[in-house]
């Protein structure tokens, strides 16, 4: 298979696929490395394509008609699982989470963080890891998303309530 071919079925096995796919699970499908399929990742990119490196994997964007909303959030460390938790029991998704850094500017990270299962995944992986926001002193933005405005809101009252939520001057 030609790269140009390999790059239309990464695209292919992305699209069909349910959730996140590792570059090597990927590379192992198409027969070839994880570090071929990260160059081809980058070149899709390149060439405008949609896909998301996330901690579990490679997903194609597609686009949602749900409603999403920029939450601005400050807590440390021993705050996330708490803070994601309330965003997925009060009807949200997680999306990404951003900084604003001195030096690098805005950084965005994908978590798409749906269920539980995303979360304990995400939170067994921030074990052995820094969060972006302790870049920050805690302070980060995340994009939210849920099936209604309404489900938006009790998202931030549910962040605003354990003292996260940072309302913009």
């Amino acid at each position: 298979m030609n790269a140009a071919a390999r790059r239309d079925e990464i695209l292919e096995q992305l699209g069909a696929a349910e959730g996140p796919v590792s570059a090597a699970a990927l590379g192992e499908r198409l027969g070839v490395s994880r570090q071929i399929v990260v160059g081809d990742v980058a070149l899709l990119r390149a060439a405008g394509h949609a896909v998301h490196a996330t901690n579990r994997g490679y997903v194609l964007a597609r686009p949602s008609p749900r409603p999403r909303r920029a939450v601005h959030v400050r807590h440390g460390r021993e705050d996330i699982a708490a803070e994601l938790n309330a965003v997925l029991e009060a009807g949200g998704s997680i999306l990404d989470t951003s900084i604003e850094h001195r030096l690098y500017g805005q950084l965005t990270v994908d978590l798409l963080i749906h269920d539980h299962h995303d979360l304990d995944t995400f939170l067994a992986r921030l074990e052995e890891s820094t969060a972006l926001s302790e870049l920050t002193n805690g302070w980060h933005t995340h994009t939210v998303e849920a099936d209604s405005e309404e489900r938006l809101d009790d998202v931030e009252r549910a962040l605003d309530a354990l003292g996260f939520l940072q309302r913009e001057a």
